[in-house]
């Protein structure tokens, strides 16, 4: 993949075993008549034709090599890690949900990942939006659970960015698009990896093709990705919520902002966070209200799901583990306040 620079050591003692016969070759040949006229009449035009093919020729061969577009049978997940390991410049990733994060190659990737931000690099990840309709679509057409999976490469992805020293973590930035998936992209450098997806399997599993960003294909593929990059939205909107406590005796002023981890119910919204658990045992005689995501238009009503709920409970602990990987017992309720009732609280106090 990406093409292999290196020469080869046999290569190399074939032209270390030419040298040598050409050198004995003149040496045995010192002796004959006009030997030095000899050898610079027939040497020049070699030279000069060398040079030429060096300087005119391979450069262009060369470089309609590169623009060539190659086909590989399926997306080469090691050697992409070697790739980025050795880059400093940017690299990109163009996918549903990508094995090469969460897959048998998800320890290399990360270290591969760690070398390159070392070396300056920015990495980009677009992945599709795990609660979009084209991910059911997708689903659908995989026969597989696409939300699964996505969530499983964004709960790896930030994991790798806390592990990433404070000052590196912008140059890893993941982000997830509602779009149709059309096409995919594994880029490092100035060379591309792309593929079309099938119905039926999984993209790394077809047929790629590799191209230079300078060619018709690569301009495209980078322009899509650009055109998803600018209407994507952050892992943390997927991951969680910002919430601030109203603080009552403030006149309403909202607190220090949280991001907080949740979950979608039938009802409304649920977090599992014991720092709201406190604020409830805190104001246990009047209620705790929260602004969520720096809307202050809405304000939410925060109520501990009791044991007396147990099914929802239950549904919630499943939808909680399903997404962040992790087990979670108590869930608060973020039930939305009307306003007529905001402002009635003030004349019955």
């Amino acid at each position: 993949m990406f093409g292999d620079r290196r020469v080869p050591r046999g290569v190399l003692l074939i032209c270390a075993g030419i040298g040598l016969c050409v050198a004995l070759c003149i040496w045995f040949a010192q002796g004959l008549p006009d030997f030095r006229q000899n050898l610079l009449l027939n040497l020049a035009p070699e030279l000069l034709t060398t040079m030429f093919t060096l300087l005119v020729i391979q450069p262009v061969l060369t470089r309609l090599e590169e623009e060539r577009v190659r086909e590989h049978l399926r997306l080469d997940y090691p050697s992409f890690c070697e790739k980025v390991a050795q880059t400093g410049d940017i690299v990109c990733v163009l996918d549903t949900f990508s094995y090469l994060i969460s897959g048998s190659t998800a320890g290399r990737f990360a270290e591969s990942v760690r070398s390159a931000v070392r070396r300056g690099a920015t990495v980009r990840v677009l992945l599709l939006d795990p609660d979009s309709l084209a991910a059911r679509q997708r689903s659908h057409e995989l026969s597989a659970d696409v939300r699964r999976e996505v969530m499983r490469n964004l709960r790896d992805l930030r994991s790798l960015t806390a592990q990433l020293p404070p000052e590196q973590r912008e140059q890893l930035q993941v982000r997830v698009y509602t779009a149709a998936p059309s096409i995919q992209l594994y880029r490092c450098g100035e060379r591309l990896m792309v593929s079309f997806y099938p119905v039926d399997r999984l993209s790394g599993e077809g047929q790629q093709l590799e191209v230079r960003i300078t060619t018709p294909l690569g301009s495209f593929v980078s322009e899509r990705f650009a055109e998803l990059w600018s209407r994507s939205r952050s892992v943390n909107e997927v991951l969680t919520r910002h919430v601030q406590v109203v603080d009552e005796h403030r006149d309403g002023e909202a607190g220090q902002p949280m991001w907080l981890e949740y979950v979608d119910g039938n009802d409304g919204l649920y977090m599992s966070d014991h720092r709201l658990v406190v604020q409830l045992a805190r104001q246990r005689d009047r209620p705790v209200r929260v602004f969520v995501d720096g809307q202050t238009g809405e304000v939410f009503e925060l109520e501990l799901v009791g044991p007396e709920e147990e099914p929802l409970q239950q549904r919630l602990a499943a939808a909680y583990s399903e997404k962040y990987g992790v087990d979670a017992e108590v869930f608060v309720r973020l039930r939305p306040i009307p306003r007529a009732i905001i402002e009635q609280q003030p004349q019955k106090q």
